[in-house]
């Protein structure tokens, strides 16, 4: 794999630029609302406790999400979700001109009472100028606050009030009852800590090292607790690496889930060990309580923060949170630091704490 330079890739602005749009002229409830977020993965997930949140308080109020096709299956299995619209966010820029007009008329169909744009990129900027809502909302993109925390003011801010997010998992039978198939088939269907071990992160100086992952799987397996790994895409060797080293002690369901799956599986998880990926996140906004193993990102934008999650983050060090995809100390400090002993301990007292 060709090295990439650590100042080769720019850091996205960490300021805050405000929050835009035109603010709800009435108090009345709302009958119909329409989130947006495209892409990330693990932002778009961050949509779930804000849905859910509104459906509370709202229940008569139809709720729909526009989304890249990557994340239809996420919203469509959820029991709060009324419609969801999705394109692909990444195709040709005539595939996506015409899949924008083609969402914003099917929005247009019946009335509506605002659009929450939480992506706020010039496709779903597009997306609300023919929509043409009473009241809209951009969320602000750049402000050193948590995604959720920056989704959740942009609603408060159009109109809807103050929220507390909703974080429990809201699906739909289907997805819920093939998990626990799934897991049933699996030997996983027994009482016990179900632990879903991660080792997802996407840059190298977002990995921890491969060897404290098996010493952890080792340990938590000596324990009585039993594991899992979710693992797709271009990191599934790593997840292979961890099978072939735990063997038995991991059920390893790594390229056999879809996103729906995927996220009823870790509604039924105790605890998610992981580095920063959209899996994590999958989990943490839907109640499952998680640890965090950050490298290079910033945890600010990014850490779970939803019950009995913690992290280890690199914000402390000078060179912390560098948003690079190398080292450039060349010893990944960061997370080399982060010891098995110091994982082991708060994962067993957040298990006890359950």
């Amino acid at each position: 794999m060709r090295s990439v330079s650590p100042a080769s890739i720019p850091s996205p602005a960490f300021e805050p630029e405000g929050i835009v749009g035109v603010r709800r002229a009435t108090r009345a409830d709302p009958e119909r609302l329409v989130l947006v977020r495209l892409q990330a993965f693990g932002d778009t997930t961050g949509l779930l406790p804000v849905i859910g949140a509104l459906k509370e308080r709202w229940p008569s109020c139809r709720l729909e999400v526009v989304t890249d096709v990557r994340s239809e299956a996420i919203f469509a299995a959820r029991s709060d979700v009324s419609r969801v619209h999705a394109f692909d966010a990444r195709a040709r820029r005539i595939g996506r001109t015409l899949s924008v007009f083609r969402v914003a008329r099917a929005i247009r169909e019946e009335p509506l009472d605002a659009l929450l744009d939480l992506q706020r990129s010039s496709t779903s900027l597009s997306i609300n100028r023919r929509v043409r809502p009473p009241a809209w909302v951009g969320f602000d993109r750049f402000a050193p606050k948590n995604f959720l925390t920056r989704y959740l003011d942009a609603v408060e801010w159009v109109g809807l009030g103050a929220l507390p997010p909703l974080f429990e998992p809201r699906i739909k039978p289907g997805p819920v009852a093939r998990a626990r198939a799934l897991l049933a088939d699996s030997g996983l269907s027994e009482a016990g800590p179900l632990v879903c071990l991660n080792p997802a992160g996407g840059w190298e100086t977002k990995q921890w090292p491969m060897e404290r992952w098996v010493e952890l799987g080792r340990q938590l397996a000596a324990a009585g607790v039993r594991l899992i790994a979710l693992g797709a895409g271009a990191l599934l060797p790593r997840f292979s690496a961890l099978k072939e080293m735990l063997g038995a002690s991991l059920v390893d369901f790594s390229g056999r889930t879809s996103p729906d799956l995927a996220m009823a599986l870790m509604a039924q998880v105790s605890l998610i060990v992981s580095e920063d990926s959209g899996l994590m996140h999958l989990g943490w906004v839907q109640g499952v309580p998680a640890i965090a193993l950050f490298g290079a990102t910033r945890s600010t934008w990014s850490r779970p923060i939803g019950p009995r999650c913690s992290g280890f983050y690199s914000e402390d060090l000078s060179c912390g949170a560098c948003m690079q995809p190398t080292c450039a100390r060349g010893d990944l400090h960061c997370l080399a630091r982060v010891s098995v002993e110091e994982v082991y301990a708060r994962a067993m007292a957040n298990l006890a704490a359950g």
